[in-house]
């Protein structure tokens, strides 16, 4: 079996799971914008993700595991009517390996250098006092490619 074909299967495999394990709202941010970040014809992936829905000021951690030499990228989208979300990635010990309040970017690259478990923590800003807060939901894609 070919790589694209492998591909491909994986695709419809990880999309079969999501269509069953999230909301519909949350599944079509994902499958708008946060593969379209991913850029899925360069990055895998992960059969899991998460999608879930958020009101402004509310923060979440997601833990994950990362493997020693494989490039990853995380994609933290939201609605259309979310602020921009900010998120940090950190090792257990709370150090900031990334944080897009310093890159503005909606997504990060990097290989990893060991087997590892990491937090992505998301922040979803504060209302401005006057305004009643939005609430909508937020996506997190991981993807890799070898």
């Amino acid at each position: 079996m070919n790589l694209k074909v492998k591909h491909i299967i994986a695709t419809a495999l990880f999309v079969f799971i999501a269509l069953t394990s999230a909301n519909a709202q949350c599944i079509d941010l994902v499958k708008t914008k946060g593969f379209t970040y991913l850029d899925t014809s360069k990055y895998i992936p992960e059969a899991r993700f998460n999608a879930l829905p958020l009101r402004e000021g509310d923060n979440v951690d997601i833990y994950k595991s990362f493997f020693k030499g494989r490039t990853y990228r995380i994609v933290v989208v939201g609605a259309e009517n979310m602020p921009k979300l900010n998120f940090k990635v950190t090792n257990f010990q709370r150090q900031v390996l990334y944080d897009s309040n310093i890159t503005k970017e909606e997504s990060w690259d990097f290989v990893s250098d060991k087997n590892q478990n990491l937090i992505i923590s998301v922040e979803v800003p504060e209302a401005a006092k006057d305004k009643k807060p939005q609430s909508g939901c937020i996506a997190v894609v991981v993807g890799f490619s070898y």
